[in-house]
C-alpha cells in the first residue's frame, strides 16, 4: 500500500502521517482547520529532524520522508489511496461524516479505516454503504514509537481487509494483533483492572496513592504505578474510556467509574498536563495531591488464605500484608478480566498478552501469568474476593471457572 490517507491532524494523526511516511508511503494528510494542519506538519518535521540528529535516520531519507506528506484541507481532494484511516475525536456523529466523505471521494477498492480506541468499529461502519471494507486500526500513542496497533474486525468486516492492514501494520514495524470488535478490543477492557482495582483499594482506605503505585512497580514489575500513568494519560482521557467501556458492557459493576477520578475531572485536575492530578507536579518530585482516609481492614480467613496462595505463587509471599492485598485484588482483576475477553473469543490467548506487554509496558501477559500462578490458585482467590463484595465483579471468568 503506498497511497495512504490520514484523516485529522491532531497528535494521533500526525503520529501515523509520520509512521507511514517514514516506511516509504505517500500520506495525504487532512484537516478542516488549516492552522491544525499546518501545526501537525511543521511537528512532524521536528520530530523527523530529531531521528537524524540522532543518527536514526539519513538526511537525505529525511528529505524524501517529508517530501512524501501531502496536506489537504477536505476529504473531497483525496482519491487514489489504497488506504484511509481516520483519526478524529472519539465522537460517532463526526466519525460518520467522514466516513460518508471518504466512501464519496476515494476508490471502491480503499480500505476505510477508524484508529477509535473505544467505540464499535460495526456502529463507524454504519455510515457506509460497503461496510465490508470498514475495519478497525487501533494505534497507541505516541504513534511513531509505540509498537502494538490492534486490528480489530467489525461484525461485516472483510478477511482481505483485515489481512491487508495486519501486513501494512507489519511493514511499518509495528506488533498487530487481531482483535474483535468489542468495548475497548484487547488493551482498553483488560487495562481496566489495573485502574479501576486500584482506585477502590484508594476509595476504600486501604492505602494511599504512593503506596498502591510502590507496590504494583517494586513487587509486581510495573513501569509506572496506576496512579502515575493516569496522571501520564490524562485523568480526562482515562474517565471516557471506563465511561465508553461501562456504558458499552451494559454497565456491568467491574467496570463502573470511580467517584474519586470523576471529581477530580470535574475540578480540572487532569494530571501532568494541568499541573495536579492524583500527584501535585509544582516541584522537583512529585507528591501526593489526594490523600484517603485510612480504614482498617480484616479479611476472611478464606479470602486471606487465597491472598497468600495467590502471593506465595506469584512470588510475592515475603512482602506485607497489606501488600500483598494490593497486588493480589489488582493483579485479579487484571487476570479475570484478560480470562473473560478470551472467554467472550475477542483474541488469542496469545495476542491478548502480547498486546498487554506491547501495549501498556505489562510485564507479562496476563494470561501467561495466570499458568504460571495456576488457574486453580486464581479461580480461589477469585472466588473469595466474590463472595465478599457480595456484587459479582469478580466472578471467575468461565476460562477460570472450570480450572483443575
Amino acid at each position: 500500500m503506498k497511497n495512504i490517507a490520514v484523516i485529522g491532524g491532531g497528535t494521533m494523526g500526525a503520529g501515523i502521517a509520520q509512521l507511514a511516511a517514514v516506511h516509504g508511503s505517500t500520506v495525504h494528510l487532512v484537516d478542516v482547520n488549516r492552522d491544525v494542519l499546518d501545526r501537525s506538519v511543521l511537528e512532524i518535521k521536528k520530530r523527523v529532524d530529531r531521528l537524524v540528529e540522532k543518527g536514526k535516520l539519513k538526511a537525505e531519507d529525511r528529505d524524501t520522508t517529508l517530501a512524501r506528506i501531502h496536506a489537504h484541507e477536505s476529504i473531497s481532494e483525496l482519491s487514489d489511496v489504497d488506504l484511509a484511516i481516520e483519526a478524529v475525536v472519539e465522537n460517532i456523529a463526526v466519525k460518520h461524516k467522514v466516513f460518508t466523505e471518504l466512501e464519496e471521494s476515494v476508490s471502491e477498492s480503499a480500505i476505510l479505516a477508524t484508529n477509535t480506541s473505544s467505540l464499535s468499529v460495526g456502529a463507524i461502519a454504519e455510515s457506509v454503504r460497503v461496510r465490508s471494507r470498514v475495519i478497525g486500526m487501533h494505534f497507541f500513542n505516541p504513534a511513531p514509537l509505540m509498537p502494538l496497533v490492534e486490528i480489530i474486525a467489525g461484525n461485516e468486516s472483510d478477511d482481505r481487509a483485515i489481512d491487508a492492514a495486519f501486513n501494512i501494520a507489519q511493514s511499518w514495524g509495528k506488533t498487530p494483533v487481531r482483535a474483535q470488535d468489542t468495548p475497548g478490543f484487547i488493551v482498553n477492557r483488560v487495562a481496566r483492572g489495573f485502574y479501576l482495582e486500584a482506585l477502590r483499594l484508594l476509595g476504600e482506605g486501604v492505602a494511599g496513592i504512593d503506596e498502591i503505585d510502590s507496590v504494583m512497580r517494586n513487587a509486581a514489575g510495573f513501569r509506572m504505578g496506576p496512579f502515575q500513568l493516569m496522571d501520564l494519560v490524562g485523568l480526562d482521557v482515562n474517565l471516557a474510556v471506563s465511561t465508553s467501556v461501562w456504558t458499552q458492557m451494559d454497565k456491568h459493576v467491574r467496570f463502573t467509574p470511580h467517584e474519586i477520578q470523576k471529581n477530580l475531572v470535574a475540578e480540572g485536575h487532569l494530571g501532568r498536563k494541568t499541573g495536579q492530578g492524583f500527584y501535585l507536579y509544582d516541584r522537583e518530585s512529585p507528591i501526593p495531591a489526594y490523600q484517603p482516609e485510612r480504614k482498617s481492614f480484616e479479611l476472611s480467613p478464606l479470602t486471606n488464605d487465597a491472598m497468600l496462595a495467590f502471593c506465595s505463587r506469584l512470588g510475592d509471599g515475603d512482602i506485607g500484608s497489606t501488600e500483598q492485598y494490593i497486588v493480589s485484588r489488582i493483579l485479579a482483576a487484571i487476570i479475570n478480566e484478560a480470562g473473560s475477553a478470551f472467554s467472550a473469543g475477542v483474541a488469542s490467548s496469545d495476542d491478548i498478552d502480547l498486546a498487554m506487554i506491547k501495549g501498556t509496558n505489562y510485564p507479562k501477559g496476563p494470561l501467561a501469568w495466570a499458568d504460571e500462578i495456576g488457574h486453580r490458585t486464581v479461580r480461589g482467590l477469585l472466588k473469595a474476593l466474590n463472595e465478599a463484595v457480595g456484587d459479582n465483579r469478580y466472578a471467575p471468568a468461565p476460562v477460570f471457572a472450570e480450572a483443575s
